[in-house]
């Protein structure tokens, strides 16, 4: 009787029995699968009311508001505070620690403490298309941030910020811009098309 390893489909077999680790293609695979499975779980448990597009991702001890709305690819990062009404663009992430805060409080009554003021009507923060906002910044509560924008670590923005500007700095200001115009044509031209995945990059090195 012929050895069962010299059969050829038997080979075939045993050459895909590999563990995840030994298959770098199929080991993504399972990461992205329980990625995806964890993050149904949070958005059924505890962000019941967010909108969120394919691909999203949420970190370890984030705080969501009512009002969330992400499109596709969107990360954010652990132990982040988004206030109600947040509404991020496509391909953006959000660093950990970030906060977007403020705005909440009456504080123009004399004669009232701010505790017993009331709150103002709410707003919404825009965060665009590929936006990063970097480590433990804040972005006060209805600001915009345009697209491609890249918000540096710590920086406090209370103001608007252009497309592709790149911003820091305690109030944040515009330190230069990521594009110049004609590479920011071939980029809003490239985040106008249906989104798609890419490869993300992993943890840093």
């Amino acid at each position: 009787m012929d050895d069962p390893r010299s059969i050829p489909w038997r080979k075939n077999v045993e050459r895909q029995d590999t563990s995840p680790r030994d298959s770098p293609a199929l080991w993504r695979l399972v990461k992205a699968k329980l990625k995806g499975l964890r993050t149904w779980f949070l958005r059924m448990m505890w962000y019941p009311d967010a909108r969120t597009g394919k691909g999203f991702h949420v970190g370890k001890g984030v705080y969501i508001e009512a009002g969330f709305v992400a499109g596709d690819y969107v990360y954010i990062g652990p132990y982040s505070v988004l206030s109600p009404q947040v509404h991020i663009g496509h391909y953006s992430s959000l660093s950990a620690y970030v906060a977007i805060v403020g705005r909440d409080h009456h504080c123009e009554e004399p004669g009232t403490p701010i505790v017993f003021s009331g709150r103002p009507p709410s707003c919404v923060t825009r965060i665009g298309a590929d936006v990063l906002v970097g480590h433990g910044a804040i972005l006060i509560r209805g600001v915009t941030i345009g697209n491609g924008a890249i918000v540096g670590a710590g920086a406090v923005v209370t103001t608007d910020v252009p497309p592709y500007a790149i911003v820091g700095g305690v109030p944040a200001r515009v330190l230069r811009y990521r594009f110049d115009e004609r590479e920011q044509a071939i980029h809003e031209a490239m985040l106008a098309e249906p989104t798609k995945q890419g490869a993300c990059p992993g943890p840093p090195r």
